[in-house]
């Protein structure tokens, strides 16, 4: 009996190594969570407590409103703190270090010389609570048409009328609502 109880511990150890080892790859995403969360909070940092408070306080629409109007007032720290999760996404699905995605979103911000909004229009909530009553999802999506242009056409030619679907989520950062996904019609 004493040998099969050694068995059965000895089994257990050497199971629970492997679990740790195999979970191994999810604590690096955890650490890189992390760092993602560092790096969005040095953006954080260098706002003005009026910009702060403005995007923590502003709705769905408002923080894509605030995050294209800021990119037109060359505010770009402004710009990635509102897109803080999308980044923080891009960089997790991606093999790139975090700042590199952060300064490479600024880099391409940069050649935009103007952007006006035409429409934000919002998707349904589809979730339904017992058949009739919606039910508060956690992210919301948006159609948003806008016109771009381009600082120089020939350097950067993304210049014309454009279609981009964003959904926007809380930021884990500073509590408000934070554009998480960007992705451009087909």
């Amino acid at each position: 009996m004493v040998f099969f109880k050694r068995t059965v511990l000895y089994f257990l150890i050497f199971f629970a190594f492997i679990v740790v080892g195999c979970s191994s790859k999810s604590n690096n995403s955890v650490i890189k969570e992390k760092g993602n969360n560092s790096i969005a909070q040095k953006y954080f940092n260098m706002l003005t407590k009026e910009d702060k408070i403005k995007i923590s306080n502003a709705s769905p629409e408002e923080i894509i409103n605030i995050y294209y109007n800021s990119i037109n007032d060359k505010n770009y720290n402004l710009a990635v703190v509102c897109a803080s999760n999308f980044l923080n996404n891009a960089a997790n699905k991606s093999s790139e270090d975090i700042s590199y995605v952060y300064n490479e979103h600024i880099e391409y911000l940069k050649n935009i010389k103007r952007i006006d909004i035409k429409s934000i229009e919002v998707y349904p909530d589809t979730m339904k609570k017992n058949g009739s009553e919606s039910v508060e999802k956690h992210s919301k999506l948006y159609c948003v048409y806008y016109m771009q242009k381009s600082n120089d056409i020939k350097k950067f030619p993304e210049e014309g009328y454009f279609t981009r679907f964003i959904t926007v989520s809380k930021s884990p950062l500073y509590g408000g609502w934070c554009i998480s996904y960007i992705a451009s019609s087909p």
